[in-house]
């Protein structure tokens, strides 16, 4: 019966070890985005699915948002939402449409229809796998800003490290 008990409690151990420690490839490669440099001018893919809180139209392409996961269902810890997943505005294939009647001020996450590397209709609450390209266009440069002590009047400049702002582009959106 102790055995027993042992066995179980040792199961639950690493049963809890794994869920907490666990970390998707997915997460890992969202961690080191924003990190480091890692990834500069090479090719990721990432699994999750497409969020859009807000988005921001520049032309043919729209600002988007990819939240990637761990894969346990149960306990959600660990995601990471990756944000200007440039992907192309309109219809046709790894596009993005918002469908909404032009007399409406405001859309919801149901008004946004993803169309994936086939041409299929997708919306946000599907999971899908992206390969895109991705590239630090200020990779090296220092990042600053000034910060003034309004009781002396004193400015200084503040060293914010190196500046990790990434673009994601090229796009191709397949669903899992």
């Amino acid at each position: 019966m102790r055995t027993i008990k042992t066995i179980l409690a040792v199961a639950v151990v690493l049963f809890i070890g794994v869920v907490f420690f666990y970390t998707s490839s997915s997460v890992k490669i969202a961690k080191e985005i924003e990190t480091g440099y890692t990834h500069h001018n090479q090719t990721i893919t990432l699994e999750g699915k497409f969020k859009a809180p807000f988005l921001t139209r520049t032309g043919n392409s729209i600002s988007m948002e990819f939240e990637v996961f761990n894969d346990f269902f149960i306990i959600q810890t660990g995601n990471k939402t990756i944000t200007g997943v440039k992907v192309n505005y309109g219809e046709g294939k790894n596009s993005v449409l918002i469908d909404v009647p032009e007399d409406s001020r405001k859309f919801e996450q149901k008004d946004v229809v993803i169309f994936d590397k086939d041409g299929n209709k997708l919306t946000t609450s599907d999971k899908v796998k992206i390969t895109a390209q991705i590239v630090y266009p200020n990779k090296g440069v220092k990042k600053s800003s000034t910060v003034k002590d309004y009781s002396t009047g004193k400015v200084t400049v503040k060293d914010e490290g190196e500046d990790l702002g990434y673009e994601i582009s090229n796009v191709v959106i397949e669903k899992i």
